[in-house]
């Protein structure tokens, strides 16, 4: 066989395996699908409620999911729905001083932050469970930032309680911004501003390019 043969043969083999391997990941998902809008092109609608964007965006509701209080969280079977979570740099925060969780300056919430977005800005895998309290309620939420099985980088959250569990829609985009507390979207900071973790929140926006939260 001659060096053109050859060469041939090896590049059907490679072909055969990149093609073998995208079928298996197919079928064997490393972490679950996003939870995304069906249609971008649709307007928000007006007069639109909070629970009417969550569903919108893709977001999902479990009720009774089961949760059971370990060490100084809530979770549930399979939290991380088969991801290998020895990939990811995990951190553990619990608040249980504030009596307002998301109020501002929240040495808790600014660590949660920083966490987040040292991984997203450098691309590294992350898993963030933090757990808040308030007057008369308890949460966690389970943060990964990952690559999906197509190599885009995102924030997928699970908020979870006794009663619920809710996985959000998949955030895309990560921004800081200064929060306006009567809008649930913030003002980008400016060119050059080095964010104030304290002050500052980020803001997650969907495959649609919307905002979905403020963190």
């Amino acid at each position: 066989m001659g060096r053109a043969g050859i060469l041939a043969g090896v590049s059907f083999i490679l072909l055969l395996v990149v093609a073998l391997a995208i079928e298996y990941r197919g079928k064997h998902p490393s972490v679950p699908p996003g939870m995304e809008s069906r249609d971008c092109l649709k307007p928000p609608p007006p007069d639109e409620g909070s629970w009417d964007q969550f569903a919108r965006q893709g977001g999902r509701i479990t009720r009774y999911p089961n949760a059971q209080w370990q060490g100084n969280s809530y979770t549930v079977a399979d939290v991380g729905q088969g991801r290998n979570l020895t990939e990811y740099e995990k951190r553990e925060l619990r608040d249980s001083i504030h009596l307002h969780p998301w109020e501002w300056h929240n040495p808790t919430m600014a660590q949660a932050r920083s966490f987040l977005w040292d991984h997203w800005r450098n691309r590294k895998r992350a898993y963030l469970v933090l757990t808040l309290s308030g007057v008369d309620h308890t949460g966690t939420t389970h943060v990964f930032v990952e690559p999906d099985d197509g190599g885009r980088w995102r924030v997928y959250r699970r908020q979870l309680d006794r009663r619920e569990l809710l996985d959000e829609p998949t955030a895309y985009s990560v921004v800081w911004v200064i929060p306006d507390k009567q809008d649930k979207s913030g003002t980008p900071l400016a060119a050059g501003q080095a964010p104030d973790s304290l002050k500052d929140e980020l803001e997650f926006r969907d495959v649609c390019g919307e905002t979905t939260d403020l963190f």
